[in-house]
């Protein structure tokens, strides 16, 4: 076997001069890779530079947006536009229009005016707290509002010990209920006695309320007297309440009424229950009671207000507020309707 020393001198130059080349190759390439990266490196900064300058100037183009909004102001009826295409809350277009009544129809969005000239309601809702689901409510002027709730058959048995263990004050029971159909038989809820007897035996006041499908004063009339006839002269604390309501699907017997009808029905039953000597009171949410009733027929009698917002949005006088039908009790399976109430029961001359 040969060493270099023994090859001839031909061979050995084109050797050295293979290795040179070699060299010159590798730091060829070397000096590639090192530009390569150089480059890559320079257009990746490039293009961060872009993308942030770019950026920078659609923060800049919605900032001056903003800045032009803040100075801008669109019209009434273009909001009220957007509104109605987009399917927003009653609730959130509300807040908008402080001086109006605003609620749903079959024709779309109400904006009703406000009747200065009744009675208005003073409470100050910076003092309405909600905890755990509840509301709570006490204003410096003394107003302090209790707890109740409302219930009928479909709650099935409760454990009303335990209901008022959980802080409920009152429970306002649905004593009589008229049928839907034509026929509209009145009937006594098959738990009225029964949670009649267990709210007052736990020390829960109680008032009751009638589901009313009344078409004309005789039959409101009926329904009162039918009621009274389950009090057998019973003294309870908080009103007897007519109940007449917005029935889906338009299979209500109600449905064809005027507001003027269904004023002078619930009138009736107001009436009735007054010469008996309980309190009378009418429960509706806004829409049923601004756009189904003659309401300033009615100002003599309490209001129960069903608006299941976070905080009420009515001017007018009214005493007691169900604010959710999904509230929680110990004691009673499944939902419930949950309610406070502003003034004290039975009701003193200083009373709202």
């Amino acid at each position: 076997m040969q060493n270099q020393n023994d090859l001839p001198k031909k061979s050995r130059k084109g050797l050295v001069g293979l290795l040179i080349f070699t060299s010159f190759l590798l730091c060829a390439v070397l000096l590639a890779g090192v530009f390569f990266v150089w480059w890559s490196e320079s257009h990746q900064a490039a293009e961060t530079m872009a993308q942030n300058q770019s950026l920078q100037d659609q923060l800049t183009a919605a900032e001056e947006k903003i800045n032009q909004l803040e100075d801008t102001t669109i019209p009434i009826e273009t909001f009220q536009g957007y509104a109605a295409q987009y399917g927003v809350s009653s609730e959130f277009i509300q807040q908008f229009f402080p001086d109006k009544l605003v609620y749903k129809d079959d024709t779309g969005i109400v904006y009703a005016d406000i009747d200065e000239s009744l009675p208005q309601n003073s409470y100050d809702w910076q003092y309405l707290l909600r905890e755990d689901g509840r509301f709570s409510y006490e204003a410096p002027d003394g107003t302090t509002a209790v707890t109740g709730i409302d219930v009928s058959k479909h709650q099935g048995e409760i454990d009303w010990q335990a209901v008022k263990a959980d802080g409920i004050e009152f429970a306002m029971l649905r004593g009589v209920y008229r049928g839907y159909g034509e026929s509209g038989n009145l009937l006594v809820d098959e738990m009225f006695a029964e949670n009649l007897e267990g709210a007052l035996a736990a020390g829960v006041d109680v008032g009751v309320y009638v589901f009313s499908q009344a078409i004309t004063p005789e039959e409101a009339v009926e329904e009162a007297e039918l009621v009274l006839e389950q009090l057998d002269g019973r003294q309870i604390t908080y009103p007897i309440v007519f109940d007449m309501e917005e029935i889906a699907g338009g299979i209500a017997r109600t449905s064809g009424l005027t507001p003027k009808e269904t004023t002078d029905i619930a009138i009736a039953f107001c009436e009735t229950v007054k010469n008996a000597g309980y309190e009378p009171m009418i429960y509706g949410n806004l829409k049923w009671m601004i756009a189904n009733m003659q309401f300033e027929r009615l100002t003599e009698y309490d209001k129960w207000l069903a608006q299941y917002y976070r905080k009420p949005a009515f001017p007018y006088a009214f005493q007691m507020w169900q604010y959710t039908s999904t509230g929680t009790v110990n004691g009673i399976t499944g939902d419930v309707d949950l309610n406070l109430c502003f003034v004290q029961y039975p009701k003193t001359d200083s009373a709202q």
